[in-house]
């Protein structure tokens, strides 16, 4: 029997030096997770209580199955086992020994392990925080450096846009003076070449009327005089209409420009006549283009300037000038802004005159403000006094028709400054169709073509 007990210790501390083996060569590198030993699944717990059942050698019980000699064996036994007591004493302290430190080798590992883990975690706590430390320091550094960098780029920008702004004010301070007295030298510029413009005509007037046996010029001619006297209305008109055209119409280059466009229904003409011709523009563009041409106009001053351009123009009422011609005699006749200074009636009857006094496929065109552009009467209509209706182009149209002349159309010019008609609404997304097509109505209503021409050419 103390053999066989001496084979389960021995076996038991065998199996208890191969988990020790084991748990070392699976013990986990530093920062990684342990792997499961002998103790985690509950096996050493059961071999350390063997081992200690097994580890007193003197309580042995003697038998023998020998019929015959088993009591001579047993008392033998028993005096080798008195005499071996004081040796199995010691091995069974040994063994009780070792079976208590077996014992206590887990938990002291385990105990060992887990302080040297909370040393090895302390630590890296301790160097994590230390790291930490030092990168949130080294942040905080960083940080405060790029603040103090943004304050000093924010106080360098706001210093600097404080700086635009007030040379953006000074600037447009300057430009408002400079724009004032720019505005105020150009109106006193105007106002000299206004009053210079004024001397001119009335110094005209007075060589006019000086002139000596000058032949009629018109109703208002008067029979020439050995000593001819200066009478009040040939030196100061009743209503300066000269000045006042020349103030509001436009200057004669911009009134020559809009009406370059009717030249050429007059080409190859042998002579038109314009009636109402103001201060010349058109006689000058067909005297450019080769085109004879004669001027009727009733106000002495726009009579005397073109005589001064070297123009073929008499002083006449246009009724009387027309109907004094013969019939079929002119091959063109011109009159721009000349019928809404007339009555109906009498407009009718001027269409009617021109057709008879054209020759067979002369041309007549006469020029009016558009009464389908309400900006006219806001703007112009009305600021001249000797406007008396405007005539619609379907009406004047009808006239021309009327009156026997072919191929009539009209023609429409002097559009009104675009930025003045009322944008498009454009919102992505949203269909505004119908109504930018009732704004563009509404501008072509308010903000379209200010002058209309109707034109048409006597039946050959």
């Amino acid at each position: 029997m103390a053999e066989g007990q001496d084979a389960d210790v021995q076996q038991v501390m065998e199996r208890i030096r191969e988990n020790i083996r084991r748990r070392r060569s699976l013990e986990p590198s530093p920062g990684s997770e342990p792997p499961a030993s002998a103790f985690d699944h509950g096996q050493g717990s059961p071999d350390f209580a063997r081992l200690q059942s097994l580890g007193d050698l003197r309580q042995i019980s003697f038998t023998s199955h020998h019929w015959l000699l088993g009591p001579l064996i047993i008392a033998v036994k028993k005096i080798l086992f008195k005499l071996l007591t004081p040796l199995l004493e010691r091995q069974a302290a040994y063994n009780a020994a070792s079976a208590r430190a077996m014992a206590d080798i887990g938990p002291a590992m385990e105990r060992r392990q887990t302080h040297a883990l909370r040393a090895a975690t302390e630590q890296l706590d301790r160097q994590f925080q230390t790291e930490l430390s030092e990168i949130r320091a080294h942040l905080s550094a960083e940080i405060a450096q790029v603040s103090a960098e943004i304050a000093q780029v924010k106080g360098d920008m706001f210093a600097r846009h404080a700086q635009l702004r007030q040379e953006a004010l000074a600037t447009a301070s300057d430009l408002r003076q400079e724009l004032a007295a720019q505005s105020r030298a150009i109106e006193s510029a105007l106002q000299l070449r206004e009053r210079i413009s004024a001397s001119e005509r009335k110094w005209r007037r007075v060589l006019h009327a000086l002139q000596p046996g000058r032949p009629p010029d018109g109703p208002q001619a008067q029979p020439p005089q050995e000593k001819p006297t200066l009478a009040p209305a040939e030196l100061e008109p009743e209503f300066d209409y000269a000045g006042f055209e020349e103030r509001f119409r436009g200057s004669e280059e911009d009134i020559k420009e809009r009406q370059r466009m009717y030249v050429p229904y007059f080409s190859g003409a042998r002579n038109v006549l314009d009636l109402g011709c103001g201060r010349g523009e058109f006689l000058e563009l067909l005297r450019e283009h080769g085109i004879n041409a004669r001027g009727v106009d009733l106000d002495l001053d726009m009579v005397l300037l073109c005589q001064d351009k070297k123009l073929d123009v008499v002083r006449d009422d246009a009724f009387a000038h027309l109907g004094a011609l013969p019939d079929d005699a002119v091959s063109g006749i011109f009159a721009a802004q000349l019928i809404e200074h007339l009555p109906p009636r009498r407009v009718i009857d001027l269409v009617k005159l021109c057709y008879r006094k054209l020759a067979p496929g002369g041309v007549l065109a006469l020029e009016t403000p558009n009464p389908g552009c309400l900006m006219v009467f806001a703007d112009s209509f009305y600021r001249d006094l000797s406007h008396i209706q405007p005539i619609h182009a379907d009406t004047l149209k009808f006239l021309f028709e009327a009156a026997g002349f072919d191929g009539v159309e009209a023609h429409f010019s002097s559009p009104v400054d675009p930025s003045k008609r009322v944008p498009h609404l454009q919102t992505p997304g949203a269909d505004f169709e119908r109504l930018n097509q009732g704004i563009e109505r509404l501008n072509a209503l308010l903000f379209g073509f200010q002058d209309y021409a109707v034109i048409g050419s006597k039946i050959a």
